[in-house]
């Protein structure tokens, strides 16, 4: 039986993935004190497809890692910026000369692969670490309900995966997720840039309407907020195509076909404002945009933009809303 670590349980994410793994493997929670005790003390629920249940089990506090124990995998579920997380956890991993897990990094944008294989080169040298870039697409939430906290999703699970480094077969990766019931979408090594544009295009859509305070379908039947929207996505489309990028259609999410629809005259596009606006909302089940990682969303775009010296006003401004 596999042996999986889950840095940052408590979060939505690392809870997620820690429930959906543990009849699967042998998983343990790895987070702060804070959420830990949280934990031990019955405080944190996952509610998936209608049912409730008690998040319990193997835990490890951050301070007394890696605990001795050798680890096939470790998901690295937290927050931007990556690179001071994984030189935490790898360095304490080398010093210990313990199995060097694979890596599995699931945060958005398009920073975290570089920022992670780079630190994992400083400590390990010239000893490639197998290294797997995750794209989730189910929205996961988060409420506080009488001092417990509650982390809802929908089953199954969907996500795209690409092998981004290292001496692994990715069957062995895609067995292992759908045997654990995940709806896995294998991309290429070579597109494993591309698929962090594509998810990047499905996650900037609402971060303007969210900046006002609005969820994405109040913000579409909005002249203002609409043409914000439709305006912050062309800028973006824009960048990734002097970047060498491009986009990929993913199941149920066809990013390539979007990314020529917004491109249309606006004036054919206004019309459907409130249709697009509805759809969007419903296909995230109605949760709002978190703005805590908006540097990692119109950040990265004003970033690129400034790069290949393409303007980005719309995406400037947006940001500016939240930054200022």
């Amino acid at each position: 039986m596999k042996k999986i670590g889950i840095i940052g349980i408590g979060g939505r994410t690392g809870t997620m993935f820690y429930s959906e793994f543990k009849n699967k493997a042998q998983v343990f929670g790895i987070g702060k004190h804070f959420d830990i005790d949280l934990i031990k003390n019955k405080k944190i629920f996952v509610k998936k497809n209608g049912k409730e249940e008690l998040i319990e089990g193997n835990l490890i506090d951050e301070i007394q890692f890696p605990a001795g124990i050798d680890l096939d995998f470790l998901f690295l579920a937290v927050k931007n910026p990556v690179g001071p997380v994984v030189r935490f956890y790898y360095q304490k991993i080398k010093e210990k000369n313990l199995k060097i897990p694979t890596l599995f990094l699931s945060q958005n944008g398009i920073e975290a692969n570089d920022e992670a294989t780079s630190v994992l080169k400083e400590i390990f040298r010239e000893k490639e670490i197998p290294v797997f870039r995750i794209s989730l697409f189910n929205p996961v939430d988060k409420k506080i309900l009488n001092n417990n906290s509650y982390i809802s999703y929908s089953l199954p699970i969907k996500i795209a995966v690409a092998k981004i480094s290292g001496p692994i077969d990715e069957k062995e990766i895609t067995d292992f997720f759908e045997k654990a019931g995940f709806e896995i979408f294998s991309i290429p090594r070579k597109e494993a840039k591309n698929m962090e544009y594509s998810k990047l295009f499905l996650n900037l859509i609402g971060m303007a309407s969210a900046t006002r305070g609005l969820s994405v379908s109040q913000g579409f039947s909005k002249r203002e907020g609409f043409l914000e929207e439709i305006g912050a996505i062309r800028e973006y489309i824009k960048v990734v195509k002097v970047a060498g990028g491009k986009f990929l259609n993913f199941p149920g999410y066809p990013v390539k076909l979007l990314s020529s629809i917004f491109f249309l005259p606006i004036f054919l596009l206004f019309p459907f404002r409130k249709i697009f606006g509805k759809l969007i909302e419903k296909g995230r089940e109605g949760k709002m945009k978190d703005l805590d990682e908006i540097d990692y969303y119109n950040g990265v775009v004003v970033k690129l933009g400034e790069k290949f010296k393409i303007q980005t006003p719309i995406n400037k401004k947006i940001l500016g809303r939240i930054k200022t």
